[in-house]
């Protein structure tokens, strides 16, 4: 469901539902890069039952994201305990919400997302008038994503992928790893240059069946590489001892912000991390672990004080080590394609050091 029909079914505003997620509370299940929509799954509007019961019986609001975050019925049961001497006047009500919340299971709010893929290997047919740089030029702020932040697709030769997107005669593809689409477009030579329409799929086009129209205009036909249309980084810095990130650290977290870390409980299950693993040797060698693809070799990846320098995509990741307890977490620096072609700023890998 998208935000604003989620918002309807509990009976709230999409304000409400945006400052709910800032606060951790009640996340979208997914967020489609490709769109910029905000999903919902149905089963959530039960976690917004509970949220809105516990307002009703006077909780705080970082007393809810407390009890939302635990399945531990001692705990819950001495925050209420705790709450019922300072609100005798609710007494009762809080009886009834108590005895809800300890009933209920606690719920992964990612379990009922279902990626949709469709087939995008299709034999590759030349359109020779659509290489090149277009502009997105719909104003429906849903297509804001669509291209990255400076809204441009690259319709490469051959139908080369790129990021998340690759064509052929007639279709529009799209492939995030998650979610895959195959749109129709269409062209037309207007006045003032070349039109495209592409009749646009996304995440709820499997449950509604409906598409969204976008409009782009060519900005020009140079046939470039995906490459050249990457940001570069200067990665020929020389290397600076720094022995405290020496040794093998795996993964812990991903976040979008550093502000987002926390070294209680990570935000992502480890097993769903893509990022597995970073092992610093001295004078500047380095193994990553992708996946199950290895990194590894001078000509790949080495490293500085401050920055893993990733030759095989021209980006410097910068890193900071933090002290908290007796652990110490590396947060380093994620260029994936949302970076490097969507202009989008760098989200946040967390490790912890073995």
């Amino acid at each position: 469901m998208k935000i604003g029909e989620f918002a309807k079914a509990c009976g709230i505003s999409v304000s409400a539902l945006r400052y709910y997620d800032e606060q951790g509370m009640l996340c979208p299940v997914y967020i489609d890069r490709f769109t910029g929509y905000r999903y919902y799954s149905r089963v959530q509007t039960e976690v917004y039952r509970r949220i809105a019961m516990l307002k009703d019986a006077g909780f705080s609001l970082a007393e809810i994201k407390i009890i939302l975050e635990t399945s531990d019925g001692e705990v819950i049961h001495e925050i209420f305990s705790r709450k019922k001497s300072a609100l005798e006047t609710v007494i009762q009500n809080l009886g009834e919400t108590e005895k809800f919340i300890l009933k209920v299971d606690s719920m992964k709010q990612n379990e009922s997302f279902k990626p949709a893929r469709e087939n995008v290997k299709f034999p590759f047919e030349n359109d020779e008038s659509v290489i090149g740089r277009w502009e997105i030029i719909s104003d429906d702020d849903s297509c804001t994503a669509l291209g990255g932040k400076k809204r441009q697709i690259f319709f490469l030769p051959d139908g080369e992928w790129y990021w998340c997107y690759s064509w052929t005669k007639g279709k529009f593809l799209y492939d995030d790893g998650i979610n895959a689409y195959a749109s129709d477009y269409v062209t037309e030579r207007r006045e003032d240059g070349l039109y495209m329409t592409i009749a646009l799929k996304s995440y709820d086009y499997s449950e509604s069946g409906k598409t969204e129209s976008v409009t782009l205009r060519k900005l020009d036909g140079k046939r470039y590489t995906k490459e050249e249309i990457a940001r570069q980084e200067d990665i020929a810095l020389p290397f600076e001892e720094d022995r405290r990130v020496l040794g093998r650290w795996t993964a812990f977290d991903f976040i979008s912000r550093k502000e987002e870390f926390s070294a209680e409980k990570p935000y992502w299950e480890k097993q769903k991390l893509y990022f597995k693993e970073i092992e610093f040797f001295e004078n500047g060698g380095c193994v990553s672990i992708y996946g199950d693809e290895i990194i590894s070799g001078d000509n790949m990846q080495t490293w500085t004080k401050g920055y893993v320098l990733r030759k095989w995509n021209c980006t410097a990741c910068a890193y900071e080590i933090r002290r908290e307890g007796s652990r110490d977490f590396l947060i380093i620096e994620w260029k994936s394609g949302d970076y490097r072609w969507g202009g989008f700023e760098t989200d946040y890998y967390v490790f912890v050091k073995e």
